[in-house]
């Protein structure tokens, strides 16, 4: 999670692959390829995927018992986009070692983003139960999105607004018509400047992705497309939703 650790077991590692054969000819195997062994801290593990992911944690109690909530780059405004990152890296199997408990974070509301992920992901890995969807309460950004909302609600459907899900928000979270209690779609809408902003692009593209991994399906709409012909736009979204109604059955 820090530089510091990963200086240590690349050190340890370092060790090992001098004094045993068999890892430094695996490590050798690899090391030329797509695909070479690394330890990475939080920071700089970006763009890397792999097979598996080992995650290890620095933090813990100390020998008095004590667990201070210190989560260095975590607790930063952006700490839980570094960890959505981390968190998505393994194409297989993420392996997680920790001394931690989901129950020793503590949260309230200062509470970073980062902590509550933390927090939740520690959860999930020992029970294998994803957090539900946190309704925020926030209304859409724009009056592009009020108007989505207000041609879906014409037709019966039930729209909820900036949802959070995993440290995120979906613009609009289409309810489950067949089970209130889920949603069956989340809708983004992107206007002009999401083109020509690269960096918004990658970003959104990374959030996505996370939220695809969660089971999410993900619907974008353009507003191009949707002032040029809000009907039409609209007739695809429902048709959207529909099927997957269907598919469900």
């Amino acid at each position: 999670m820090n530089k510091p650790q990963q200086e240590l077991i690349q050190k340890m590692m370092d060790d090992l692959f001098a004094g045993d054969v068999e890892a430094e000819s695996y490590r050798i195997l690899w090391e030329n390829t797509l695909e070479r062994l690394f330890v990475k801290n939080l920071e700089n593990v970006q763009g890397d995927e792999r097979d598996v992911i080992f995650i290890s944690t620095v933090y813990g109690k100390d020998s008095s018992g004590n667990f201070y909530q210190r989560f260095g780059p975590i607790n930063g405004a952006y700490g839980h986009r570094r960890l959505n990152v981390l968190f998505t890296r393994a194409k297989q199997q993420v392996r997680l070692f920790t001394s931690m408990k989901s129950a020793d974070i503590r949260l309230d509301a200062t509470s970073r983003p980062g902590v509550k992920a933390l927090k939740n992901y520690l959860a999930y890995a020992k029970n294998g139960h994803l957090e539900g969807a946190e309704l925020t309460g926030k209304k859409p950004d724009s009056e592009f999105e009020q108007w989505v909302i207000q041609m879906l609600e014409e037709r019966g459907y039930e729209v909820v607004p900036q949802l959070g899900v995993a440290g995120y928000f979906i613009d609009l979270a289409v309810r489950d018509p067949d089970n209130n209690g889920s949603f069956i779609l989340g809708v983004e809408c992107d206007g002009a400047m999401y083109h020509s902003a690269r960096s918004v692009r990658d970003r959104d593209r990374l959030r996505e992705e996370v939220l695809v991994r969660l089971g999410w399906k993900i619907y974008r709409i353009w507003s191009t497309d949707w002032f040029r012909n809000p009907r039409a736009e609209t007739m695809k979204l429902v048709g959207v939703i529909e099927d997957l109604r269907q598919l469900k059955k």
